[in-house]
């Protein structure tokens, strides 16, 4: 489908990835999604029962929306391993990553089978951040040098890809060195715009052709000295200017998820999707289906129909999304059992793999 051919209410829609609590939506979360048409899911634990119930699931999303929909989840291994009760835990991509970039290929595989059988098509992964002593990153981190996390990180997306998994490189332009968690306060990170741009940022630069779309974090930079502590989300210097501008990415951009604690603890209105947006952001990531955002989206039509401006840069951006939409293949699983069964089996026989190999220390 081209942009041209959508209403201004899709066009706005598409900017949006949402999501819902439950194993299905219910009645007020359903009618929202009917009126907004948002461009993506994201499903979290609390969405998933057990393998039938998420094939199902996505099946349904995927057919009750107009134009096909980014299905998103977040899958790292590890601790961010939203499959672990269809299958079986799966190791960290740091774990691997330790062990060698064969291993870290073997799991990424693994991932990409898991997501296909379940009907998802987007990972929000890999994690681009590089490891420092301290952070609250540290367990998710491929690596100290800012080369070898790009090097393993597009391994990662390789692999994904060979399955039609898209990925999403995150976060932009590096939470290394949050010593907080933006789940619940906003990080501020400290450095200068040198160390910023040519070690933190530059895993990011190396998988600009590598990966689908790159994620902006919630933390808030100092060098890059916005009037007061700010989301990189919500700058226009971060995104417009440091992302855009002077490293010249011209892919899909998407918000870490505005229901989180840096957000919320600065004050989360409709505007601030707004803000998002206008900072450079082409999706708006918000986990939830709530009253809140279907004013946030109706903010955003009002401003568009005002502002040629505005409106040129949703075409802009829907023109990213859809043409990454056109990319995404789905294919019916056949033996789904047999399938589930045979990666579970893969993902025990790489634990046991794990102990065998003796990890590499993680440089600091």
């Amino acid at each position: 489908m081209k942009d041209s051919h959508l209403t201004l209410n899709q066009k706005v829609g598409q900017l949006f990835v949402l999501g819902f609590t439950g194993p299905h939506p219910h009645a007020d979360a359903q009618a929202l999604l009917d009126a907004i048409q948002p461009g993506g899911l994201l499903l979290h634990q609390r969405n998933i029962e057990n393998f039938e119930q998420i094939y199902e699931l996505t099946n349904y999303l995927r057919e009750t929306s107009l134009i096909p929909p980014l299905l998103a989840v977040d899958h790292e291994g590890g601790r961010v391993d939203r499959l672990k009760h269809i299958f079986s835990m799966m190791p960290s991509m740091a774990e691997l990553a330790q062990a060698g970039i064969a291993h870290l290929r073997t799991g990424a595989r693994i991932i990409a089978a898991e997501l296909e059988a379940t009907g998802f098509n987007l990972n929000f992964a890999p994690v681009a951040d590089i490891h420092r002593p301290g952070s609250i990153m540290s367990e998710r981190c491929l690596s100290a040098d800012p080369a070898e996390v790009a090097r393993l990180a597009a391994a990662f997306s390789e692999e994904l890809s060979r399955r039609r998994i898209l990925t999403s490189a995150k976060h932009f332009p590096g939470l290394g060195g949050a010593q907080v968690d933006p789940h619940f306060s906003l990080p501020r990170i400290d450095g200068s715009k040198r160390q910023l741009v040519l070690e933190d940022a530059l895993p990011f630069v190396k998988l600009f052709e590598r990966v689908d779309m790159v994620m902006v974090s919630h933390g808030s930079y100092g060098a890059l000295a916005d009037e007061k502590p700010t989301p990189a989300s919500l700058s226009t210097r971060v995104v417009d200017g440091l992302l855009r501008k002077k490293l010249g990415y011209q892919g899909l951009t998407i918000t870490d998820d505005l229901t989180m604690g840096a957000i919320t603890s600065i004050g989360l209105t409709p505007d601030t999707f707004l803000q998002a947006f206008e900072a450079g952001n082409d999706l708006l990531l918000f986990s939830q289906a709530t009253p809140l955002v279907e004013k946030a989206f109706k903010t955003m039509l009002t401003a568009t129909r005002k502002s040629p401006i505005l409106r040129q840069r949703v075409d802009e951006s829907v023109e990213r999304i859809l043409n990454l939409k056109s990319r995404i293949e789905f294919s019916p699983l056949r033996y789904r059992a047999q399938v589930r069964a045979r990666i579970t089996r893969q993902i025990e026989k790489l634990r046991k793999s794990l102990v065998q190999v003796e990890p590499r220390a993680v440089k600091v």
